[in-house]
């Protein structure tokens, strides 16, 4: 007898233990499910942040591929957004910018942030551009899973500096003639009075000169 209730009293225990167990566990799924459901939403807002973006957006995964992409990114190289998905970034670098390009996707492999990169791409027609790429490590769960590069196009910023440059020095090498210009008329001018002394009218020039 004493038995059968040592048997019965462990049986409710087991029962109260697995009971317990059972809540702890429903409780954790909700919550599990609650906090997936804030990531998916959050998610959400992030892209939908992205794809509003009046600049220029990209992201790539840890080997490099292009996994996302606004419009306006497409739209300074010229392409579709289906046609940029999966490729590689270096495929719309320059080769002269291309070794700069992968210091800057391996520095933020390693968590650190860029500002202020300049980037000439290579678009769909064939033409070049000037981009200003900030880039920044993307985490999941603590670790980095790829980077995000907000892209400017600064072509027609670009062209304006270099056209405003040239005609800064268009001015400077016109001071520096003018100046080289004012000295050979200061020589031509002795040499002309010398050689009228010479001929005997020196001081009839310089009376007809005043």
């Amino acid at each position: 007898m004493a038995s059968e209730n040592l048997n019965e009293s462990a049986d409710k225990n087991a029962e109260k233990r697995n009971g317990a167990l059972k809540r702890k566990y429903i409780a954790l799924k909700k919550a599990m499910g609650r906090k997936i459901t804030e990531l998916e939403d959050t998610r959400r807002e992030f892209f939908s942040y992205l794809e509003n973006q009046q600049d220029g957006a990209v992201i790539v995964d840890m080997m490099g591929r292009i996994t996302f992409c606004n419009p306006q990114a497409a739209e300074i190289c010229g392409y579709k957004k289906e046609e940029i998905i999966n490729r590689h970034f270096r495929m719309f670098l320059t080769l002269d910018d291309l070794a700069n390009g992968f210091k800057l996707f391996y520095n933020i492999l390693k968590g650190e942030y860029s500002t202020n990169n300049l980037f000439r791409v290579r678009c769909k027609d064939g033409s070049t551009k000037v981009v200003e790429v900030n880039a920044a490590p993307l985490h999941e769960f603590g670790k980095v899973v790829g980077g995000l590069s907000i892209i400017r196009d600064i072509t027609k910023r670009k062209q304006l500096e270099l056209e405003n440059a040239e005609r800064v020095e268009e001015f400077r090498q016109f001071d520096r003639d003018l100046d080289i210009w004012k000295q050979q008329v200061n020589e031509l001018k002795h040499e002309v009075d010398a050689l009228l002394v010479q001929m005997g009218r020196g001081k009839k020039y310089q009376k007809e000169a005043a």
